[in-house]
C-alpha cells in the first residue's frame, strides 16, 4: 500500500541557509571583536600618553631633553608602542623614542590593513601649555588577535554546524520513526496488529481494481465471533483482548500469503481472497475458517471454546465496488446470526431485502417507543387444582401502522441488537406492575405477574435498581412478581447468574426459569439456581398424552424434589390439560384457557363464569 512522503526543505538548502546564518552571524561577531579590539588598544595608548604628559612637564621647564628622553624610554615594556615624541611650546621636537625597527626621527607611517593608533595630549603645568607629548601604537596586534579569533570562530561555527547536523539528523530519524508510528496507527489494529478498519477497505478497493483489470474474481468473509460480549462483559477486556489476538493469529496463520486478514472493528474480523477461481474455493476458505475458530483457546489459564459466524459475498457477481461488498458481507453474517450462529452465511439478494427490513423496523421501533405505539397483552395462567386464574404473563405487542402485527420473534431481536431492549424492559417493568395492580383490584384477587427477562437485562447492573422502582412505583408486593429467566442466559455463566439471582430473591420476587430443557442440560444446576418454579416448553406439552409422557412426567417430578412449582404453556387441548393435572402440574396457560388479550379484555374474562377451569 503506497504511503505519501512528506514534504520539505532539502538538504542541499538547509546546508546553505546553515552557513548563511553562520556567516552572517560571524560577520557580526568580527565587526564587534574588531571595533572592541581598537577601542581597548586606543584607551591603553591613551592612559600611556597621560602618564607621559605628566611626567615630561617638569624636563620642558627646565629644558632637560636627556631626562625626557630617559621618561620616554620607560614606554619600552608596552610592545604595542612604537612612536613617542615631545615637542615644547613652539612645536619644535623636543625629545623623542622610537622602537627598534622603525623609521627615525619621525614617527612612521601606518602599517598593517588596520593602520596606527595615534594620541595626542597636551603637556600643562599650572593652567601653563608646557608643550605636547603624541604617542603611536601598532594595531597588528590588534590583526593578530583578530585572526586568532577568526580561526576560533570558524572552529565554532564548523562545530555548530556539524552538531546541528548531527541533532538534525537524529530529528530526522524521530520524525520519520514518528511518522512511521503514525502509519502504523493509521492501518494497524493496536490489539491484534492486523490491518484495521482502513486498510482493509483500502486494500479491497486495490484488489477490486485488479480484478477488474485482469477479469478475476475477489471474495470477501466478515466473520463475527459468537457471543464474544458475553466473555468480554463477564471474564473482562483483558481477556477479551487476548481472545481477539489468538483468533487474528489463527486467521493469519490460515491464510498465510493467500489473502489478507484484518479486524474489522468491535469483534469481526474480514478476509479478503483476491484472485478467486469459484464461489466454492470462498466457500471451503469460510469453512476452514469455522473449523480453525472452533478449536480450544486458552484465556487466562482457562480453556473456551470459540465459534464464530461468517457472511460472504463475491465481486463481480454480488456487487461491483467495496462498500457495496461489504454491506453485502454484512447481510450474509447477519443471517448467518440469525439461523443460529456457527455458520456461513453466502449472500442472496433476499438477504439485502431482510437487511433493509431489520433497519427499517429498527428506526421505526424506536418511533414507536418514544410515541408509545407498542402495548403489552396478558396471557392468563390457572391453578391446575382449584381451576382459579392465579396471574397473568406479560406480552410485549407491536401494531405496526403499515406493515400490522409485527411478531415478537422479530422485533425484540433488533431491540437486543440495537440496545433498546434494556429501555424498553424497564417500561415493560413499570407497565406490567401498574397493571397487576389494576387487575387485582377489579378482581379482589392477589393475581401473580410474570415478566420476561431478556439475556441484555439481566446483564445490566442496575436491574435490580430497576425491579426495586417499578414495585415501589406500582405498589405492588414483591411476592407476586415473576422474573422468566431462559436456560441459556443462566447457562453462559453460571456463577455470575447465580449471584445475580440471589440479589433479585432479596427484592422479594419470584424467578422462573422460562422454556426449561430447550437445548441445555440445566439439571445439575437446579439446586444451585434460587429460582421457584420451572416453565415447561411447549415443545413437551404438544405431543401429550398420546407421546412425551415419561420425559413431561419426569420434569414434573424432579421439579417437585427440588421444591419448584411447575407450568406448562402451549396447552391447546382438553386432553393436554387433563394428563397435566393428573401429573401433578401446578399451573396451565395455553390459547385452550385464554389467548394473550388486552388489560380489558382479561378483566371481562374474569366476569365471566367459565374463567375457571372445569374439573
Amino acid at each position: 500500500m503506497k504511503r505519501r512522503q512528506p514534504h520539505g526543505i532539502p538538504r542541499a538548502g538547509q546546508l546553505m541557509a546553515g552557513l548563511a546564518a553562520v556567516a552572517v552571524a560571524g560577520g557580526i561577531l568580527l565587526s564587534y571583536q574588531l571595533v572592541a579590539l581598537r577601542k581597548a588598544l586606543e584607551a591603553d595608548v591613551r592612559v600611556h600618553a597621560s602618564v607621559m604628559a605628566e611626567n615630561i612637564a617638569a624636563p620642558l621647564m627646565f629644558k632637560d631633553a636627556e631626562a625626557a628622553r630617559e621618561i620616554l624610554r620607560s614606554l619600552h615594556p608596552a610592545p604595542f608602542l612604537v612612536d613617542a615624541v615631545v615637542h615644547d611650546g613652539e612645536g619644535r621636537e623636543f625629545a623623542a623614542f622610537h622602537r627598534a625597527g622603525t623609521q627615525q626621527p619621525a614617527l612612521a607611517p601606518a602599517s598593517g590593513w588596520l593602520g596606527r593608533v595615534s594620541i595626542k595630549l597636551p603637556v600643562r603645568h599650572n593652567g601653563q601649555d608646557l608643550g605636547q607629548v603624541t604617542l603611536r601604537a601598532d594595531t597588528r596586534a590588534v590583526e593578530r588577535g583578530l585572526g586568532n579569533y577568526i580561526v576560533l570562530l570558524g572552529l565554532a561555527s564548523l562545530g555548530a554546524l556539524l552538531t546541528s547536523a548531527v541533532l538534525t539528523r537524529r530529528g530526522r530519524v524521530r520524525v520519520a520513526r514518528a511518522e512511521q508510528e503514525l502509519a502504523w496507527l493509521a492501518y494497524t489494529d493496536p490489539v491484534t496488529g492486523l490491518p484495521n478498519r482502513r486498510a482493509c477497505q483500502e486494500r479491497l478497493a486495490e484488489a477490486l481494481d485488479e480484478a477488474g483489470q485482469d477479469g478475476g474474481q475477489v471474495g470477501l468473509l466478515l466473520i463475527d465471533l459468537d457471543n464474544f460480549k458475553v466473555v468480554n462483559d463477564t471474564a473482562g477486556h483483558a481477556v477479551g483482548d487476548e481472545l481477539l489476538r489468538q483468533a487474528g493469529e489463527r486467521l493469519h496463520g490460515l491464510l498465510g500469503e493467500t489473502g489478507l486478514v484484518g479486524r474489522f472493528g468491535g469483534d469481526e474480523f474480514l478476509v479478503i481472497a483476491p484472485m478467486l477461481d469459484s464461489p466454492a474455493r470462498l466457500r471451503r476458505i469460510a469453512e476452514s475458517v469455522l473449523e480453525e475458530l472452533r478449536r480450544p483457546m486458552q484465556l487466562s489459564g482457562m480453556e473456551a471454546i470459540i465459534t464464530a459466524s461468517v457472511g460472504s459475498a463475491i465481486a463481480p457477481l454480488d456487487a461491483v465496488d467495496a462498500e457495496e461488498l461489504i454491506s453485502f458481507a454484512d447481510s450474509a453474517l447477519y443471517h448467518a446470526k440469525g439461523q443460529g450462529r456457527d455458520r456461513i452465511g453466502e449472500f442472496r439478494l433476499q438477504m439485502m431485502q431482510t437487511a433493509q427490513r431489520r433497519a427499517r423496523l429498527e428506526r421505526e421501533l424506536r418511533r414507536a417507543i418514544e410515541g408509545e405505539g407498542l402495548d403489552l397483552f396478558y396471557q392468563p395462567q390457572f391453578d391446575c387444582a382449584s381451576g382459579e386464574m392465579v396471574g397473568a404473563e406479560a406480552l410485549l405487542r407491536w401494531q405496526h401502522p403499515v406493515d400490522g402485527f409485527i411478531a415478537p420473534d422479530e422485533f425484540i431481536p433488533i431491540a437486543e441488537d440495537c440496545g433498546l431492549i434494556v429501555r424498553l424492559g424497564a417500561w415493560v417493568l413499570e407497565r406490567a406492575c401498574a397493571d397487576a395492580v389494576a387487575l387485582s383490584a377489579a378482581t379482589g384477587k392477589a393475581l401473580s405477574m410474570a415478566v420476561n427477562v431478556s439475556a441484555r437485562q439481566f446483564r445490566e447492573k442496575d436491574f435490580a435498581a430497576i425491579v426495586e422502582a417499578a414495585l415501589a412505583k406500582s405498589g405492588l408486593p414483591a411476592g407476586r412478581l415473576e422474573l422468566e429467566l431462559t436456560e441459556s442466559m443462566l447457562m453462559a455463566d453460571v456463577d455470575s447468574a447465580v449471584q445475580f439471582m440471589h440479589g433479585l430473591r432479596r427484592l422479594g420476587v419470584r424467578l422462573s426459569i422460562d422454556d426449561f430443557g430447550t437445548g441445555y442440560s440445566s439439571l445439575a444446576y437446579l439446586q444451585r439456581f434460587p429460582i421457584n418454579q420451572l416453565k415447561i416448553d411447549r415443545s413437551f406439552v404438544r405431543p401429550l398424552p398420546a407421546a412425551g409422557q415419561v420425559l413431561a412426567s419426569a420434569v414434573i417430578t424432579l421439579a417437585h424434589q427440588f421444591g419448584l412449582d411447575v407450568v406448562a404453556e402451549g396447552v391447546e387441548d382438553e386432553a393436554q390439560l387433563a394428563w397435566l393435572r393428573d401429573a401433578g402440574c401446578n399451573l396451565v396457560q395455553g390459547y385452550l384457557l385464554g389467548r394473550p388479550m388486552s388489560l380489558f379484555k382479561l378483566l371481562q374474562l374474569q366476569q365471566q363464569p367459565q374463567a375457571d377451569l372445569q374439573h
